[in-house]
């Protein structure tokens, strides 16, 4: 009974032998245990707590709720399971995970203490994806900082709408909410300060932190942010209401479901087996892993729960401050898929006009798809045939009209102080194609490996590692991005002044003006 009171006062009990420790939470007592930074710094690390009850059963498309509290101690010692999902950037996809997978890690040095917390969102286009391990938190825990890693249902499971109060969607982006009250309920048991909260990510990861910047559900839960690679404003992070409808309803068709009742097939719908249900997101494919648009976010009928509505024009932008970025080659993401999947570039080039829209996802967005279409083959390619020569500028194609343009967007609409970064560095790390004599930039994710834990890392690279991690955690400590030496200013992105950091291999160096011929483009587009 001591012991009991010890846990409930201060929120930890030392174990004897190994470092086991003992957190009591607003559900119960969660045990842990330690591991080892890159630079031998002792961190603790609590894996698998539940911050939402299962969403299985009659759960299954329903908002997050409270998890159940438990008795006695929860070992969160474990690795988590993924969440129900269609590998679907796989060559051949295969279902994994399970759908009781709401759960989160936290990694700390110590529970006493009020630290900086940073809350990290993971990637995968809103259709794939899991949290970190404790391996991967070996270079960020150099920092005395906290560290909570989330996961969310993703795809048919998380993102499915029928655009009405019967199943309005946006369920993913809930569940990252509910960990977020999660982490302002409990962090500071753990040493973390819930007053100085920091959400980040990669592609659909960094995409999230955006929407998170302008839904009210999410506001006073995060006091900065960092976007990796992703905007509300990117193409494949926003499904139209009609399409997602038309989802909807070819799903339930598929699995033999009611379409004339939103109701009735969400009910059918939620008896299915999950790992079939998940499995038909392959059917939604147009051309390779072409449209990425299947299922993602969307605009929410309006309601006192919705987290996002529209129409774009009524979003009210956040104003904590931002620290985003991409890299230089992001579209080599969809190039690699010409290598992998032995494109014939012929047929590529013959079809552009029927291909183009589809995979570069402006089909929706306009009334004249083949003028625009016409434009992109202009100023992309000058109107040569496109085949290997025009690889350079096919990557650039994609870098821009999936990627780019709607981060630097974001940038422009984001009320805080904005902080922009473009990765260009190339190191032993880099490709993410196949054949490596393609890779002529950075490409998606390329900084990730930099920031989390991959073996390996030297010279200059493991440089740059040291870099990434003091920009990062300065930023979620402080809010204002700085160059590691101190000697060089990183000064804010304006609307009318790009001013960004290039990080490159010849160090840090600010610069105004980027990518601004490719930017001025396709915002004359009007897309």
């Amino acid at each position: 009974m001591a012991m009991r009171h010890l846990v409930l006062l201060f929120g930890l009990v030392s174990f004897s032998g190994a470092e086991t420790l003992v957190v009591q939470t607003s559900g119960g007592l969660v045990r842990g245990f330690a591991s080892t930074s890159r630079d031998g710094k002792t961190f603790l690390a609590f894996t698998g707590i539940p911050f939402a009850k299962p969403p299985v059963g009659a759960l299954r498309f329903q908002p997050p709720q409270e998890p159940d509290p438990w008795v006695g101690e929860r070992n969160s010692t474990a690795v988590r399971p993924t969440c129900l999902q269609l590998d679907s950037f796989s060559r051949n996809p295969k279902v994994v995970g399970v759908e009781d997978c709401l759960y989160l890690s936290v990694f700390t040095h110590k529970i006493n203490g009020s630290r900086p917390v940073m809350v990290h969102i993971h990637g995968g286009g809103f259709v794939a994806g899991a949290g970190l391990n404790v391996d991967q938190m070996k270079f960020l825990m150099d920092q005395d900082i906290v560290i909570v890693d989330i996961q969310y249902r993703v795809g048919i499971l998380g993102f499915l709408s029928f655009q009405d109060a019967e199943l309005p969607g946006n369920m993913g982006l809930k569940d990252q909410t509910m960990a977020l009250r999660w982490v302002k309920k409990n962090i500071a048991k753990f040493g973390g300060d819930p007053g100085k909260v920091t959400i980040f990510g990669e592609s659909a990861g960094g995409a999230s932190v955006y929407y998170h910047t302008i839904s009210p559900l999410s506001k006073g839960l995060f006091h900065r942010a960092i976007s990796e690679s992703g905007s509300s404003y990117d193409p494949w992070t926003l499904v139209p209401s009609e399409l997602a409808v038309s989802h909807g309803n070819r799903l339930a068709e598929m699995m033999s479901c009611p379409t004339t009742s939103t109701k009735e097939a969400v009910e059918c719908l939620r008896k299915q087996n999950g790992e079939e249900l998940v499995s038909k997101l392959i059917n939604f494919r147009v051309w390779q892993v072409n449209p990425l648009l299947s299922f993602q976010v969307v605009m929410e009928p309006p309601s006192a729960g919705a987290f996002l509505t529209g129409p774009k024009s009524s979003w009210e932008h956040g104003d904590v401050p931002l620290l985003l970025g991409m890299t230089a080659g992001e579209g080599d993401l969809m190039t690699k898929f010409f290598i992998d999947y032995k494109m014939d570039f012929k047929w590529f080039d013959d079809n552009f006009k029927s291909v183009a829209p589809i995979s570069m996802l402006y089909n929706a967005s306009t009334s004249n798809p083949d003028k625009v279409t016409e434009k992109i083959r202009k100023f992309y390619f000058n109107d040569n045939p496109i085949d290997m020569n025009e690889w350079v500028n096919l990557t650039n194609a994609y870098t821009d009209s999936l990627f780019g343009v709607g981060i630097m967007e974001g940038a422009d609409k984001h009320k805080g102080n904005v902080y922009f970064y473009y990765f260009s560095y190339m190191g032993n790390f880099t490709t993410w194609t196949t054949n490596k004599t393609l890779a002529f930039a950075t490409g998606h994710a390329g900084e990730v490996v930099y920031l989390w834990w991959a073996g390996g890392l030297k010279g200059s690279d493991l440089a740059l590692s040291y870099d990434l991690i003091k920009i990062w955690t300065e930023f979620a400590d402080t809010g204002v991005a700085t160059v590691p030496n101190k000697e060089k200013i990183w000064k804010k992105w304006k609307p009318d002044r790009h001013d960004f950091m290039h990080i490159s291999n010849s160090g840090f160096k600010g610069d105004s003006g980027l990518l601004e011929d490719r930017y001025r483009f396709w915002m004359d587009l009007k897309l």
